[in-house]
């Protein structure tokens, strides 16, 4: 990745860190900032691009559903972590909302924002690619008919039936067993950038 930044770059630099930080079991509140302020920007680049995006894939398949509520949703923690008053200046009482918050909530953003890198882009680090395979085998009531979990739950077997420490264990365990493998970094569908990236990235010479 360039050390001159575009608007592509900053979504791709939050979502990166964000992953980094989930994978490592780090603080989740800055995941979630990281994670919904990256698949922000990048759900706005898609659209700018008239690139189809997760949120053009759910409104496709529910039409009914009304994508406003679906965004308050997603985004109630974010909002409630970087607002102290609401749009009519009064103060937020975010004190109950913020009392539920806990690591699951990050998987949904990161899943999304991942999501809508790869619409833009076409490819994908390969820690994201076993992000993705993980999530599915949390949400299998999500896929689509005739998905392949045969390979899912060969990956990632029995999970319903797991605490939620050792869905991130496996989750790390999982990627380390595949970060060489020469099939998929040989992909043209994979990215070869790290997740997060050092300062020197920004260093001018």
């Amino acid at each position: 990745m360039q050390n001159t930044l575009t608007k592509l770059n900053v979504a791709r630099h939050q979502l990166g860190t964000a992953l980094d930080l989930f994978m490592k079991d780090r603080d989740p509140v800055a995941v979630q900032c990281l994670a919904c302020g990256g698949g922000e920007l990048i759900d706005s680049i898609a659209a700018s691009q008239n690139i189809p995006r997760f949120s053009t894939h759910i409104l496709e398949n529910y039409p009914d559903l009304d994508i406003s509520k679906i965004r308050r949703l997603q985004r109630q923690y974010w909002n409630a972590f970087k607002h102290m008053s609401g749009r009519d200046g009064s103060s937020r009482d975010d004190d109950e909302l913020l009392a539920t918050f806990n690591d699951t909530a990050n998987d949904a953003p990161l899943f999304v924002g991942w999501w809508d890198y790869f619409s833009v882009t076409g490819r994908l680090p390969l820690p994201v690619q076993v992000f993705q395979l993980w999530w599915f085998s949390l949400n299998e009531e999500k896929l689509a008919p005739g998905a392949d979990l045969d390979t899912i739950r060969k990956l990632f077997p029995n999970m319903m039936s797991q605490t939620r420490t050792e869905h991130k264990r496996r989750l790390r365990r999982t990627f380390e067993k595949y970060r060489h493998d020469k099939a998929v970094l040989q992909d043209s569908r994979t990215e070869d950038n790290p997740l997060c990236f050092p300062a020197s990235v920004f260093q001018r010479t």
